[in-house]
């Protein structure tokens, strides 16, 4: 018995060792502040007793069928246009116009969520970031999460007393253009990443020069909830990604990418910008380049 106990301890003394250089690791960059850009289920409902505005960020469709009790429905598609490319950024009268709509000021603290792995609610999260409002915090886990945290569904439409929404100045640090890109891969910056947030088979079937592929999936537990920021540090530092980096994200629509950009940030990232046009657009007007070895591999991270 005295020799079982000896090996627990030592296997104790190694798992503590183990953990303490880990959080030396991690703690021996220099981050942001974590935290800010998104909310357990717990913390989000905690928030909306006390007044902050539960959104659904699904289709009308999606919404009809179930939502949070009490949750109003901003679709991520209405904060978004098709012109010239699918799903990039509105004018700020559009954003003011939908969200006024809803019954939602810049002044109330917005939790959004979805049901799919937190794309949607990410997208209308960089958006509101991207006219100036950072009141928005993204619930972790979307629907499922929330209902497993106690909340309750519904099929009737919520209805909020209207109210003006007025959108701040557009952050240009949050959004890359292609002319910007352009420049960038004619002229390299120092301590400037391209990553790709694609599967793996988009990616090996051509990306932009350069770019590292990082699929969004690997944000997330399982479960569907995103990963700690400790975790999200360690998914990205294990891939070279600084936090000092300026970190240029794209997918094939700037969805995926909006996931990743909520994780980095949450995780303290410091300099993360969305290419707004995209895949759609660079395949469109540049020639895809072959795709290099730098690919994380597509399984989703349980641990």
């Amino acid at each position: 018995m005295k020799g079982l106990n000896k090996v627990k301890k030592i296997i104790l003394a190694i798992i503590l060792i183990l953990v303490a250089a880990f959080a030396v690791g991690c703690g021996s960059y220099d981050f942001d502040e974590t935290g800010g850009y998104i909310v357990t289920p717990k913390e989000a409902l905690e928030l909306a007793e006390k007044g902050a505005i539960l959104v659904d960020a699904q289709s009308k469709e999606e919404y009809g069928l179930m939502h949070i009790e009490g949750a109003a429905n901003v679709p991520m598609g209405a904060l978004t246009v098709s012109e010239p490319y699918k799903n990039m950024l509105p004018s700020k009268s559009q954003v003011e116009k939908v969200m006024s709509e809803a019954g939602i000021s810049e002044n109330d603290t917005i939790l959004v969520y979805d049901n799919a792995s937190n794309m949607q609610a990410a997208r209308v999260q960089w958006t509101l970031n991207v006219y100036s409002n950072f009141n928005v915090k993204v619930v972790s886990g979307g629907l499922e999460a929330l209902k497993k945290a106690g909340a309750k569904t519904s099929m009737d439409k919520t209805v909020l007393e209207a109210k003006a929404y007025t959108a701040g100045d557009k952050q240009k640090s949050l959004v890359v253009s292609i002319e910007y890109l352009k420049s960038i891969l004619n002229m390299p910056e120092e301590d400037t990443v391209i990553i790709d947030t694609r599967s793996g088979e988009e990616y090996a079937e051509g990306t932009i020069p350069g770019a590292l592929c990082i699929e969004y999936v690997w944000n997330n537990y399982g479960n569907g909830e995103y990963k700690n920021s400790r975790d999200i540090q360690s998914t990205y530092l294990n891939k070279d990604i600084m936090p000092d980096m300026k970190i240029i994200l794209f997918c094939k629509t700037s969805v995926r990418a909006a996931q990743t950009y909520t994780a980095l940030k949450d995780a303290g990232y410091k300099d993360v910008r969305i290419y707004d046009g995209a895949w759609l657009e660079y395949s469109d007007v540049e020639n895809p380049a072959p795709p290099s070895e730098n690919v994380l591999p597509t399984e989703q991270d349980a641990s």
